[in-house]
């Protein structure tokens, strides 16, 4: 299946007034996993659009610490996902604790690009736009459109970029991931 761009939502309704968002609720994770990971899928678009920003921005104050602090974090999240594929135990961890399992990543980075380049560029030019979608993914509540191309991309109906980083992450509901393998048997 061919990858697809999601649609560039309205900027209106990925920043409108303080009734579309609320705080997560804490006791239930799962629940707040689920709300980030179909708003991580749903705007995925603007985010990446504000990550560029970001990115340029800071690319362009110091062009060589960034192509080093990207460069860095890439491998360590590919050495990463090849080795919670490979080792059992590391991949029910990523499963069950996916914000650790990315924090992880993201400290591992920290380290090498300590010795490598600029610490504040890694901080501004990588977790900043990191952080900033997960707090908008956290505190955005969800809405009807979302849930349905949310379902479409679950199901296989469609592939976007960032439903190739979750699935890497295994971060797709369950019941969607068993929806789509009955589909593709189906298919067969």
């Amino acid at each position: 299946m061919e990858v697809q761009v999601a649609p560039l939502r309205a900027w209106d309704d990925f920043f409108p007034g303080s009734d579309r968002f609320a705080r997560p609720d804490f006791k239930d994770i799962s629940k707040w996993n689920n709300r980030v990971v179909n708003n991580l899928l749903y705007y995925q678009t603007n985010y990446l659009m504000v990550a560029a920003a970001v990115v340029s921005i800071v690319g362009f104050l110091s062009p060589l610490n960034m192509l080093i602090g990207g460069t860095v974090v890439v491998l360590v999240f590919m050495g990463f996902v090849w080795v919670s594929h490979n080792k059992d135990i590391l991949r029910r961890l990523k499963k069950q604790y996916p914000t650790t399992f990315v924090v992880v990543i993201m400290l591992s980075s920290d380290f090498l690009i300590s010795y490598l380049g600029d610490v504040m560029v890694f901080m501004f030019g990588i977790t900043l736009p990191l952080l900033l979608m997960f707090v908008h993914a956290s505190l955005r509540l969800r809405n009807i459109k979302n849930k349905m191309e949310n379902k479409m991309e679950g199901i296989g109906l469609k592939k976007t970029p960032m439903g190739i980083i979750l699935d890497a992450l295994e971060q797709q509901e369950d019941t969607i991931n068993k929806l789509a393998d009955y589909i593709s048997k189906a298919k067969e």
